[in-house]
């Protein structure tokens, strides 16, 4: 485990002359770091590292590949510009126990606002087990809280039913014992469609400094890109590489649905992440999901090694009309729609009527003149 080198100094006191368990408040808050390898590993550099643990069980199962696929609320936290894509509302709720005691919490909504516009917030929390504080000469004289939070609302443009861009701001929160700590940041994204094949683009938490303890430490700044291949409407494959203070990792996921009934569908998700140090875990992830209707339930399982297990739990549900993207092929099919209805609807009221339409073509015929015959 790589231990935090630029945060070690930091002795803070709380307003009685008492200090924090610091050991245990620097381990919480670099933690995820500790997760990449040691050539890469720069704990105690960047704040809010929370920003950076996979969202939802589905993208979690992945490995974390989701950049691409991004169809449904999660991809507030992975690829802003996937809601852009999404024909219904969505919401989302996700628990995640985490490692270390830690709990991680998921909340996202999506809502079409037209054919092209999308609007979509979240809010992602970390929140860690009661700590213990002790006084200055190490006697225990309490516990304190520490936690960390960020809430985001952004909305999704789709230029074509091809290509969406998306924009997110974000406001971060930190917190230990009276201690707290603010900055901001924001997200962009960009998504791609080639028929069975989608790309995604991705800059997370570009923003300010987060002073915490007279120290300010920048948010984990992630460039992100992916792919994701549809194959036969029954299987999603996705790969990502993502770039951040940690270095370069990659990440692969495949996911398979078998329907059941026509209104119930079963999901099985595999995925691996590279950048986990010896005693992390190998990296690889599963979970099952269940589709009843429009709520679905995702479970994601990742062994962190020494550090324990993560289980991930989802709850989604889907609601609204369906909205249909605007193009020229669709604006014509439109006009040939309406079309038909209206032949359908005259030659409806013509049988209705028992009376022929008017030929207006058609010459009239001249009036016959009457003969009189005398005989």
């Amino acid at each position: 485990m790589v231990k935090p080198v630029n945060m070690a100094k930091v002795r803070p006191k709380s307003r009685m002359g008492k200090r924090l368990n610091i050991p245990v408040l620097l381990f919480i808050t670099a933690l995820p770091y500790t997760l990449t390898p040691i050539p890469y590993a720069c704990a105690g550099t960047e704040a809010a590292p929370f920003l950076k643990i996979d969202a939802g069980a589905r993208a979690a199962a992945l490995g974390g590949a989701f950049s691409a696929i991004a169809d449904d609320a999660s991809s507030v936290f992975h690829n802003p510009a996937g809601p852009g894509f999404m024909a219904n509302d969505d919401l989302m709720l996700s628990h995640n126990e985490w490692i270390a005691g830690l709990k991680n919490e998921h909340f996202a909504y999506v809502h079409p606002q037209s054919e092209r516009l999308t609007f979509f917030t979240g809010l992602n929390l970390l929140i860690s087990p009661s700590l213990d504080k002790y006084d200055a000469s190490g006697v225990k004289t309490g516990s304190f809280f520490a936690g960390e939070g960020a809430l985001s609302a952004g909305a999704a443009w789709a230029f074509t039913d091809s290509f969406c861009g998306g924009l997110a701001a974000k406001g971060v929160y930190q917190q230990a014992d009276k201690e707290k700590a603010y900055a901001y940041a924001g997200d962009l994204g960009f998504v791609k469609k080639y028929e069975n094949l989608k790309l995604g683009l991705a800059v997370r938490n570009l923003g300010t400094r987060l002073k915490l303890y007279k120290e300010s430490f920048a948010l984990p700044l992630t460039f992100r890109g992916g792919a994701a291949y549809r194959l036969n409407d029954m299987f999603w494959f996705a790969a990502d590489a993502f770039q951040t203070g940690s270095g370069l990792i990659f990440a692969g996921g495949a996911e398979g649905e078998l329907p059941v009934t026509p209104a119930e569908t079963v999901y099985a998700r595999a995925g691996y992440k590279t950048g986990r140090s010896r005693n992390a875990g190998s990296g690889i992830s599963a979970g099952v999901g269940l589709k009843s209707g429009e709520l679905r339930f995702d479970y994601a399982f990742a062994p962190f090694g020494d550090l324990g297990d993560s289980h991930r739990l989802t709850v989604s549900f889907k609601f609204g009309e369906d909205r249909e993207y605007l193009s020229r092929e669709k604006k014509l099919r439109r006009v040939y729609r309406k079309a038909e209805q209206f032949k359908a609807a005259e030659k409806e009221k013509q049988e209705k009527t028992d009376q022929p339409a008017p030929d207006k073509n058609k010459k009239k015929a001249p009036p016959k003149k009457e003969v009189y015959f005398m005989w």
